[in-house]
């Protein structure tokens, strides 16, 4: 699968004896779709270890699968209207200090009710913590922060969580366990201040504060979106969250530290400045600590990008055509492994391009990369070949043209690469074998 990238198995395994035992393994109930996410899982952590801390973006997605005749137990997802089929899934990922993304640390799938839940008007959902999807978050923070402990325990995931990890569950559950979290705040949260009477919000205290510093951002161009360098402003305090755990009466005080980053005198007329007011258990004591939250919620990104790739990029695993929700399940979850060791690929060679071609690649396949590209590497004796000179071996294979494409190689160009040099690798491996 990591060789030959591809949403069906008859397009990764095209031998029938290969593709036999793949079906084989996905149909076999004694491998549960659980047990192979655990190991993987468990894989990653190891491979974080040694490391102080990694951040651990968190977010949520859907499959969007084809289910013709609704036999295959998948749920809504998308717009109602639309009528579409598949299933959830809640995902983590580990990204090390340095922004490298090394694998998947936890994965949720859940089928969504066909019918929507209707609240009677309530503009909260009322309905115990069990049955409404906010425990995804826990769960999948839950399997991330087990693996760790078992695999590398003193490493410690931060996790990193988008505006819809924003509720009193994680908030609360994350204060009480000690763990690293960041969230950016979508509510204006009630505080346990009162001045003159009157309750203290969250935005507005933030707001207030005295700036601590302010770097500078590239943005680049997009629908509505001006390219430009802005100048972000920097606010943080402590501050305690009411926190009501609702449907109860119950309130909470939950202390956290509030980072508020806003784009000052650099907004073209028309557009909104760009803003982001970021909760964190992380002690935010000074300008330093800011701005090590913020670069820690900006590799957040990195999980949007693996989703890129596993469901619609190189792995394309909403086009599978399994028929059992446990089996597309499985599937899933070792093509999300396979996305992600793309994704590290990728980033590996910007982030450590000195490392050895050989943490990442076989011998075979970066004998195949450079055998295929015809492009003899003018090394020393005895000196290996990097990570950043076989990726771009492989890009090159996958119709990458150097530096008038724009950048270093995608996802994209590095998977078709992989895919044309894997027979080559093969029959490199072989000849060894007999040698």
């Amino acid at each position: 699968m990591a060789a030959r990238p591809g949403g069906k198995v008859t397009e990764v395994f095209t031998e029938p004896a290969a593709r036999e035992a793949a079906f084989r393994l996905l149909e076999n109930e004694d491998v549960p779709a659980e047990a192979v996410a655990d190991a993987i899982h468990r894989a990653t952590a190891r491979a974080c270890f040694g490391e102080p801390f990694v951040f651990v973006p968190v977010d949520g997605s859907s499959l969007n699968l084809t289910d013709a005749t609704g036999a295959k137990g998948l749920g809504a997802v998308g717009a109602r209207a639309k009528n579409a089929r598949g299933l959830c899934v809640m995902s983590a990922i580990a990204v090390t200090g340095d922004g490298t993304p090394v694998g998947t640390c936890g994965q949720r799938y859940w089928a969504r009710p066909l019918r929507a839940v209707r609240r009677r008007g309530r503009k909260k959902d009322t309905r115990p913590l069990m049955e409404r999807e906010t425990r995804y978050w826990l769960e999948v923070m839950a399997q991330a922060r087990a693996s760790f402990e078992a695999e590398a325990p003193g490493t410690r995931p931060w996790f990193q969580l988008d505006r819809g990890g924003d509720a009193w569950p994680v908030l609360l559950a994350a204060t009480q366990a000690g763990q690293l979290v960041t969230v950016r705040a979508t509510h204006d949260r009630r505080l346990c201040v009162e001045v003159d009477g009157q309750t203290q919000r969250l935005w507005p205290t933030v707001t207030a504060q005295v700036p601590l510093g302010s770097y500078t951002l590239p943005v680049p161009p997009g629908p509505g979106r001006a390219e430009r360098t802005a100048v972000m402003e920097i606010r943080a305090c402590a501050v305690r969250l009411d926190l009501q755990a609702t449907p109860s009466t119950l309130h909470f005080e939950v202390p956290v530290w509030a980072v508020h980053v806003c784009e000052t005198g650099t907004t073209p007329a028309g557009e909104p400045p760009i803003e982001w007011l970021l909760l964190t258990t992380y002690p935010v004591t000074d300008l330093a600590a800011a701005q090590v939250v913020i670069f820690g919620y900006s590799r957040r990104w990195r999980v949007e990008e693996f989703h890129k790739i596993w469901k619609t990029g190189a792995c394309r695993v909403e086009e599978t055509q399994l028929r059992e929700g446990e089996r597309i399940e499985k599937w899933a979850a070792m093509q999300a492994a396979v996305a992600m060791r793309i994704l590290r690929l990728t980033y590996l060679a910007r982030t450590a391009p000195e490392t050895p071609a050989t943490a990442v690649f076989a011998v075979a396949e970066v004998q195949a990369a450079l055998v295929a590209t015809r492009r003899p590497l003018r090394k020393p004796r005895g000196a290996a070949h990097t990570i950043v000179e076989i990726r771009d071996a492989v890009a090159r294979l996958g119709g990458y043209t150097g530096k008038a494409s724009g950048g270093p190689p995608g996802a994209l160009v590095i998977a078709r690469g992989l895919c044309r040099m894997e027979l080559l690798a093969q029959l490199i491996a072989a000849e060894a074998i007999k040698l």
